[in-house]
């Protein structure tokens, strides 16, 4: 492996080891959340680091705002209407910049979810969780970005606009699918109250909102199911693995480090950075990396629900970009 990936995916393992750790350290409960910024703030560019950066707090701190707002005031009908609408507004948006602007939208219609769905389905206190997902989130933004910044080069030509417009139609398509997919899943999340339907929520909200903004999805989609699916089966494979780690309270959290080492390789290389992403991130959430977690059959459940989520989706978001495709995707 060439030394520029080792050193690429030591600087994304230290992000990521140190996030988790400072987490822990403030005693926050979903520690895991403070890793997820790492694998996708990171960024060829120091401006679009930075840009990225401020992008994922804001679109976290909107979406939040907004979740916790409908949570306290609005009736579970309402609730799913209000993360329907900001989900299909926020990847309207995104879909319509086309560019690294777009990012905070995504990351609204995605945080909104991340706030209402546990929320409902597990009856999380929404405030407290909010508030735990904005302080992990600063502290992987910060972490990813200390770390990376004087190895990240700054931007030599300005960043290129989008090239063509894109049609009205695909724009309305993907808003709508999007409003359909997460109003649904929010309603049955609050119907089920299991944790594998609040993690098949959170997967509807976060893989809708992630393809339904990218101008072309299809190479994304290419490798977002076998990412999922080496993300769940690590996740699992950790939750098997941790129980054997003795009484030491730091163990699960070192052997998650090994797992991590690996997804940083794989995060790394170029032939399997887009599927890194995924991996990384399914890791993290259905392993419940720092926290006590579920049981192995429910966390196993959760896993299935994710996979089956992920291909789903995937599938109706390459449909859908077939339907009056940009001419840049044409």
């Amino acid at each position: 492996m060439h030394a520029s990936t080792l050193a690429y995916a030591t600087r994304l393992f230290l992000a990521a080891t140190l996030a988790l750790t400072f987490a822990r350290w403030l005693g926050l409960s979903n520690i895991y959340w403070a890793a997820m910024p790492v694998w996708v703030v990171i960024q060829p560019n120091r401006e679009d680091m930075a840009l990225r950066a401020v992008l994922r707090v804001a679109g976290t701190l909107v979406g939040a705002g907004i979740g916790i707002a409908a949570l306290r005031w609005l009736p579970v009908p309402g609730i799913a209407l209000t993360v329907a609408l900001t989900a299909a507004i926020g990847v309207g948006i995104a879909y319509r910049i086309g560019t690294h602007w777009a990012y905070g939208f995504t990351l609204m219609a995605i945080t909104i979810g991340v706030v209402v769905m546990p929320a409902l389905g597990m009856g999380a206190e929404a405030i407290p969780l909010a508030l735990d997902r904005v302080y992990c989130t600063l502290i992987g933004v910060a972490s990813v970005t200390a770390v990376n910044w004087l190895f990240t080069p700054a931007r030599a030509v300005p960043m290129a606009p989008r090239p063509n417009p894109h049609f009205a139609q695909q724009l309305w398509i993907r808003m709508a699918a999007v409003a359909t997919l997460t109003g649904a899943a929010t309603l049955l999340d609050a119907h089920f109250s299991h944790p594998a339907a609040t993690a098949a929520g959170l997967s509807v909200v976060v893989f809708s909102a992630v393809l339904g903004s990218m101008p072309n999805p299809r190479p994304a989609v290419r490798f977002l199911v076998p990412g999922v699916a080496l993300g769940v089966l690590a996740a699992v494979s950790y939750r098997t693995l941790a129980p054997l780690t003795g009484g030491d309270p730091a163990a699960p959290l070192i052997l998650a480090f090994a797992f991590i080492a690996g997804g940083a390789l794989l995060r790394a290389h170029p032939r399997t950075s887009l599927m890194g992403i995924d991996i990384n991130m399914c890791f993290l959430l259905a392993g419940e990396i720092g926290a006590p977690g579920h049981s192995l059959p429910v966390t196993a459940a959760g896993a299935a629900t994710m996979f089956l989520t992920s291909a789903a989706i995937a599938a109706l978001m390459f449909f859908l970009s077939h339907l009056h495709p940009p001419l840049e995707t044409a």
